[in-house]
């Protein structure tokens, strides 16, 4: 079975993290992980190398969301004449891709829980 730490692991690809924001990462993991678990389709691998990559897209975009609810992430520095700044909309929009991206990668892993299909 794929670990939190596995998935931590993989997030610390994704972003870098000292040992306290690992700390603090790290039930962001463990959510995530138990998230993808859940939506496994009945044959598939909880081994599979695609649910720790998934659950760790999903936890870089829930790391996002909370460092810009924080204020912790910096937009912008200025040193002399150079200022250089990030919008939180392109963070999030980048984290949300990430996020996406991972997911779809293990698509054929998990059940489709987005489909509703009401009547004729």
């Amino acid at each position: 079975m794929i670990s939190r730490q596995t998935v931590l692991n993989h997030l610390r690809q994704l972003v870098t993290l000292d040992s306290k924001g690992a700390a603090n990462a790290l039930p962001l993991c463990e959510i995530s992980l138990n998230e993808v678990i859940s939506r496994l389709r009945t044959p598939a691998d909880a081994n599979d190398l695609r649910v720790a990559k998934a659950a760790a897209g999903l936890a870089f975009y829930r790391f996002a969301l909370r460092q810009l609810a924080d204020g912790n992430g910096a937009t912008s520095f200025k040193a002399g004449d150079v200022t250089v700044s990030r919008s939180p909309a392109a963070t999030l929009e980048f984290a949300e891709r990430v996020r996406d991206e991972s997911l779809a990668q293990a698509a054929n892993l998990l059940a489709d829980t987005d489909f509703l299909f009401r009547q004729v």
